[in-house]
């Protein structure tokens, strides 16, 4: 059973990528339809976990990088074989309205990310042993308040299923699986803003506990 203390958001399609806008506490999300390519972004508000979602117009070749009080800013990938390749564009949430981006924007975001132990190095062994579990790729661990936050691997039948573990106060507050048949680790399992740890579970879903 899923730990009622966590919040979980739906979304319509595929998370290929979030952006958050610090000072107006929301969570973008770029969600994708594999299936018809369809492109919307969501915005979640973190205060009321209040979601909005608008189709935007953009091409399967642009990846939303950051965000500033309503505007997406976007990078445009022009060659798929040589990532240097590029321009930049803003779009505005509420308008649908482009405009060129010229220079850098820098988003100065206060999160906590976790720390990645590489497979086979001392701090992974010793998470290893913690959890008394033969893992076979590196995995993420992040001290917050009273609270240890793990993301770590364990093989399936075809691939591997990533969970994520929270301890508080030394003692095992919950466990879910995040995702399912993955090829590999992949960072960035979670994140914690304010007093927020914040996740995406199976792609299409977002996760909020609130320490």
């Amino acid at each position: 059973m899923f730990p009622k203390s966590i919040k979980q958001i739906s979304l319509a399609g595929s998370v290929w990528g979030t952006a958050l806008d610090e000072e107006c506490e929301c969570l973008y999300i770029e969600c994708r339809n594999e299936e018809d390519r369809t492109i919307f972004i969501a915005r979640l508000n973190l205060k009321n976990l209040e979601l909005e979602s608008r189709k935007v117009n953009i091409t399967w070749w642009d990846k939303l990088v950051g965000v500033k009080l309503n505007q997406l800013y976007f990078v445009k990938y022009l060659d798929q074989n040589d990532p240097t390749q590029q321009l930049s564009f803003i779009l505005d949430f509420e308008s649908g309205v482009k405009a060129e981006w010229e220079s850098s924007a820098e988003f100065s975001i206060h999160t906590r990310h976790p720390e990645i132990y590489e497979h086979g190095s001392d701090y992974f062994d010793i998470v290893s042993k913690f959890l008394a579990l033969e893992l076979p790729v590196s995995c993420e661990y992040l001290e917050w308040q009273n609270k240890i936050i793990i993301s770590y691997y364990l093989r399936s039948a075809n691939g591997f299923d990533r969970y994520l573990l929270l301890l508080k106060n030394g003692e095992k507050e919950w466990k879910v699986k995040q995702d399912q048949e993955m090829k590999g680790f992949s960072s960035g399992a979670f994140f914690v803003f304010d007093n927020q740890l914040i996740f995406i579970k199976d792609r299409n879903e977002v996760c909020v506990y609130t320490g």
